[in-house]
């Protein structure tokens, strides 16, 4: 523990921080019952932490990490982001997720004066910070005051087209992230400010491919190898193209299609929440679909028809609409909303 952390405005010695923390871990409301019992997981003599998965592409599973390995993480990011002790940060996230732990414990081991506030999905604050992190939903949510924020880093969710335009050359440093629980955070980032479109390792991170999945070699964190679900353009060891996840790719007659590269193409006319997935056809194996929440906009058949940024292939075939979708952190579920359509 740094000797200049503090906690929403208090430094703590270890004691003084374990006491608080008892307290919280029985109190109300929820985020700070998590904030209490996370510094006493962190502090205990376990050399390890449980980590959930998010569940977005399945059911959640847990994670035994070290915590010499998710310090070590920690501390790559405060070297790749420079950040420095008594730096102002902002956690807005739930201390259930990885997201949220890594910001506590790159705090913890960085001396950062950090601020925890209930999560949400607008985070409203009073003052400048230094550093936070958000996911895509919230960043949206704070266009009107980015000023506020002199760096963020984003994850949880790809970061649509327009919200990449409206970050562009903005003044505040802005990054997308590349990382999953089983990496303990991120160990890529994206400088959306910049207009990157590539995704660069941080310190002691590799990359290959096997087929075209992303492979990830990150020994610092004790990862060789590490085979995931992301199909990819390999552009060197240390830098790749994102173009989506191998597991979501639809199989219809054959044609494989990517939902997050035609999900980017239809998100320059549709403004509601939507995703496209494979629907069960007897001929074609999966026909492309799509399902949109709350409702199906005006004339969008039509208009999907006319995008000529799409192959025929690319256009669903079939319109559903849900009055909600199922998310966890602000993340579609994708698998169990779709549970939820009557195909019928």
């Amino acid at each position: 523990m740094h000797a200049d952390f503090r906690l929403n405005g208090v430094s703590y010695d270890r004691d003084n921080l374990l006491s608080y923390a008892h307290e919280l871990s029985s109190a109300k409301p929820e985020y700070l019952n998590e904030l209490g019992r996370f510094v006493l997981d962190w502090f205990s003599d376990s050399p390890h932490l449980e980590l959930q998965t998010s569940g977005s592409t399945g059911k959640p599973t847990q994670i035994v990490a070290p915590k010499a390995m998710l310090s070590a993480s920690a501390m790559t990011t405060v070297k790749a982001l420079v950040l420095q002790p008594t730096q102002q940060a902002l956690l807005c996230l739930p201390l259930r997720h990885i997201a949220g732990k890594m910001m506590l414990i790159r705090a913890l081991l960085a001396g950062l004066w950090i601020d925890v506030i209930k999560p949400t999905a607008s985070p409203m604050v009073s003052k400048t910070y230094d550093f936070t992190a958000m996911t895509p939903l919230q960043l949206k949510s704070s266009l009107n005051h980015l000023d506020q924020f002199k760096l963020i880093i984003v994850g949880g969710a790809p970061v649509e087209d327009f919200l990449r335009a409206e970050v562009k050359n903005h003044t505040s440093r802005i990054f997308s992230t590349y990382g999953m629980t089983e990496t303990y955070s991120h160990v890529a980032l994206q400088n959306l400010s910049a207009g990157e479109t590539h995704y660069t390792a941080v310190d002691h991170v590799r990359f290959s491919t096997q087929g075209d999945s992303l492979v990830v070699h990150a020994p610092h964190i004790g990862i060789e190898n590490l085979i995931t679900t992301d199909c990819v353009d390999l552009i060197s060891p240390t830098q790749f193209l994102w173009k989506g996840r191998n597991d979501l790719v639809i199989n219809s007659g054959g044609i494989k299609l990517h939902p997050e590269q035609i999900e980017k193409a239809l998100s320059a006319i549709i403004s509601v929440p939507f995703f496209v997935f494979g629907k069960p056809d007897k001929r074609l194996g999966q026909s492309l679909s799509i399902v949109f929440e709350g409702h199906i906009p005006n004339e969008i058949e039509t208009m999907v028809l006319n995008l000529d940024t799409l192959s025929k292939y690319e256009k669903p075939k079939d319109y559903f609409v849900l009055s909600q979708f199922v998310r966890t952190n602000g993340k579609i579920l994708r698998n169990q909303t779709i549970q939820t359509i009557d195909f019928l």
